[in-house]
């Protein structure tokens, strides 16, 4: 059972398939549902917190209400101002009003203690009497915190630590007014009311445990960074990364998470409006989401119950799905077309696409075996028509027609051409057998395409480079309209050319109503074709454009001119040579086709025997490989190719049996040298100088000059100055100025240029250089 299981590949697929879609569904289900459930109780959370948190705020500031309130009634209470700003008094006379105010902060919950401070006596009065005595230095610890204060706050809470109770964060909130005057708020009277913290903290503690449980903690943020809540610890517990975040926020409001695993919290910010305080909440994550938590293990547990119930229909259905695949499956293993079976160890698919494939392909040679047949058929009855035409009876051309469904009228009128491809050896020869044919594929489907347009019409390949055509109008008993056609030609060229850059020659011949010249209107094409030579390559050609009748035969005219290319060869002369060349293919192209190729074929044998002739009396041979120009005269498609290759052998020729003219040449240049030798140190000498010794024009002896040595004249003078130049700086007999003018320069600076281009260093250098070489 389990190794038949293992065998169905295809019911193995389905089964997955089906388990991974339910999967799939369910877990994003599952988890779209845990995260809508997930963000909604954290808005929901959010929310109380932000109810939680304005509460607190409402607090505080309803407390620094009253306590502004009693401040400001102390401040201009009659007994209190005299104990503030008399410049004397003594303790009997202010007895009862100092315990007046310590009726006062007794009977106030929330009062820590009430000070003032007279700035004439420098005094302290504090219901608080170990502050007052100062048994402790609490006097100066008081004035130094206040001292850290940029500015004395008026009438705002100054948190206060004294006493180095490490449980506390601060021992009470001082609340300080004073007299709005010039000068230094620390050396002006005060009144100070000094308020619990509990008074603080113990309703926010209140608040907080109505709201959460101990997994919740409320802190307060001062204008200056600092955290304060009613356990000390709890604000040292803050991470440092946190308290930044918290002190960056400008918001009114924020709620954030913070931190990752267990130590995840919600952090919920919110500005007190007073004093720039803050109140924050830092809740604990998973205590938040517990109930959250239970509900994704639920979520889990029912949801492994679900797949793994999922997974047994699943099963179930994929065995009913998996029975018709198994019925094909043995209805063909043994069959004709099942020639691959070990597929179906891989898969009951594969196993069907490879028989399907098998069975596809077999029908597929079957129909290219019968289509290679038919067209072999039909080309050979449409070669016999183009050939044998004038034998065929009307009726059996008529039953040819009808038996191939050849595309054209039998009633006529017909018109053959020829389509060629130019430079075929070197565009399509040497592509690949797979190119070729889909040159030969895409020149006939195109064909077929704009030539529909105007004809109906047969083709046929008779050789690499050559397609043949029999034509009649689109509609039977009508005129061919040979306008259209040639455009339809010349469009024809056109989109070979510009998809495929190839450019094709076409002949065709004047239509014709009885099928019995087809053959010899086939003929006609063929040797219309051929005068592509005369016309070039990429030209359209019709017995009106060539007028073969009109064309010589005789050939004496050729035999002269043949003879003077040959004299002009042995002498030399380039020039004649060239001229006779051109007047010999004048005369060429104005033969028919066969005495053309005669001609020329006979004037490339009779200068391959004339060089042969000159290479055995002169010295210098003429290195003309005279096989490859019977090769290229073949190979050349146009009369034009065949004429240049002739002007390109006589330059050739001109260049290597010219001696007498080389001799001369070198002679003059020599001389030059010679006199530049002599005197290339005088200053005032120039080309104009060798001109005038010489007796002949300074272009002329400049000409020539640079024609025999590839160098101007002044360029040799200059050479041959720097060189003497290199041998005086050598040595050290000579300045370097002596030397200049020794070789013939006046400028120093030419000098230097001149030097410096030539030996890519400047004349200072270079002696320089041999010296400390010498030294060496």
């Amino acid at each position: 059972m389990l190794t038949r299981f293992r065998s169905r590949k295809y019911l193995q697929r389905i089964i997955l398939t089906l388990v991974f879609f339910i999967i799939l569904v369910i877990g994003v289900f599952a988890f779209t549902m845990y995260w809508n459930m997930k963000n909604t109780t954290l808005q929901i959370q959010t929310e109380a917190n932000r109810k939680v948190l304005a509460q607190v705020k409402y607090n505080v500031e309803y407390m620094d209400e009253i306590v502004k309130n009693l401040i400001m009634s102390l401040y201009f209470d009659n007994e209190v101002i005299p104990i503030l700003y008399g410049q004397t008094f003594r303790y009997e006379e202010i007895a009862n009003k100092l315990a007046k105010l310590d009726k006062v902060a007794d009977s106030s919950t929330y009062l820590h203690s009430i000070t003032l401070y007279n700035s004439f006596t420098k005094k302290y009065l504090s219901t608080n009497r170990s502050f007052q005595d100062n048994l402790n230095g609490e006097i100066q610890r008081y004035e130094q915190q206040l001292a850290l204060l940029p500015d004395l706050p008026k009438l705002k809470m100054i948190p206060i630590k004294l006493f180095g109770n490490p449980q506390t964060a601060v021992d009470f909130f001082s609340y300080i007014i004073y007299e709005n005057s010039d000068g230094d708020p620390a050396n002006k009277s005060k009144l100070i009311l000094n308020v619990k913290p509990e008074w603080l903290f113990n309703n926010i503690k209140s608040i907080n445990d109505l709201a959460y449980d101990r997994n919740n903690s409320i802190l307060l943020l001062d204008s200056q960074g600092n955290i304060y809540s009613e356990e000390n610890h709890l604000a040292e517990l803050v991470p440092a990364e946190l308290k930044e975040r918290i002190n960056s926020s400008n918001a009114e409001f924020e709620s954030f998470t913070f931190g990752k695993g267990h130590h995840k919290s919600i952090v919920t910010i919110m500005s007190l409006g007073v004093y720039q305080w803050k109140v924050i909440s830092i809740q604990s994550y998973d205590f938040a989401f517990s109930q959250l938590i239970k509900i994704r293990n639920i979520l889990i547990i029912s949801t492994l119950l679900f797949l793994a119930l999922s997974a047994v229909i699943a099963f179930i259905i994929s065995q009913r799905l998996y029975r018709p695949v198994e019925r094909i499956i043995s209805q063909l293993k043994g069959s004709s077309y099942s020639e691959a079976e070990s597929t179906v160890d891989k898969d009951e698919w594969s196993y069907l696409s490879n028989v399907y494939t098998n069975l596809v392909h077999k029908m597929n040679n079957v129909k290219q075996h019968h289509s290679r047949n038919k067209k072999i058929v039909e080309d050979f009855h449409i070669r016999s028509l183009l050939t044998e035409s004038a034998s065929l009876s009307k009726n059996q051309f008529n039953l040819m027609m009808n038996e191939l469904d050849l595309q054209i009228h039998p009633e006529g009128p017909f018109l053959v051409g020829v389509m060629k491809i130019d430079d075929y050896r070197n565009k399509v020869e040497r592509a690949s057998a797979s190119e070729q044919e889909i040159y030969r594929f895409a020149i006939g489907n195109i064909t077929e395409e704009l030539l529909s347009g105007c004809s109906s019409f047969i083709w046929n390949y008779a050789g690499n480079d050559l397609i043949v055509f029999l034509a009649t109008p689109r509609t039977a008993q009508s005129s061919f309209d040979l306008s259209a056609f040639r455009s339809a030609i010349k469009e024809l060229q056109q989109v070979i050319h510009a998809f495929y850059r190839l450019s094709i020659t076409v002949s065709y011949t004047s239509p014709f109503s009885d099928y019995t010249h087809i053959a010899d209107a086939h003929v006609e094409a063929r040797d219309l074709i051929l005068y592509r030579m005369f016309y070039g390559t990429g030209t359209i050609l019709t017995a009106d454009l060539v007028n073969t009748s009109e064309r010589l035969d005789e050939l004496n005219q050729g035999a002269e001119l043949e003879k003077k290319i040959v004299d002009e060869l042995r002498r030399g002369n380039s020039a004649e040579m060239e001229r006779n060349i051109t007047a010999f293919f004048e005369w060429a192209t104005s033969l028919t086709y066969t005495p053309f190729m005669h001609a020329v074929l006979q004037l490339t044998i009779t200068v391959s025997k004339a060089v042969s002739e000159v290479n055995e009396i002169r010295l210098r041979v003429i290195n003309i490989d005279l096989v490859d120009l019977h090769k290229k005269v073949l190979e050349k498609e146009t009369s034009e190719d065949i004429e240049s290759l002739f002007r390109s052998l006589a330059s050739q020729i001109s260049d290597k049996t010219d001696p007498g003219q080389h001799t001369k040449i070198d002679v003059l240049c020599q001389t030059i040298k010679e006199i530049i030798e002599e005197n290339c140190t005088d200053v005032e000498f120039y080309q104009q100088t060798i001109a005038q010794l010489l007796k002949m024009s300074s272009a002329y002896i400049g000409r020539v000059f640079k024609q025999g040595t590839g160098m101007a004249i002044t360029e040799y003078i200059n050479d041959i100055r720097l060189e003497k130049a290199l041998i005086l700086l050598e040595a050290d007999n000579m300045t370097i100025n002596e030397i200049m003018e020794r070789v013939g320069y006046r400028s120093q600076s030419h000098f230097f240029k001149l030097f410096k281009t030539k030996y890519g260093t400047t004349p200072k250098e270079y002696r320089l250089k041999k010296a400390i070489s010498g030294d060496g």
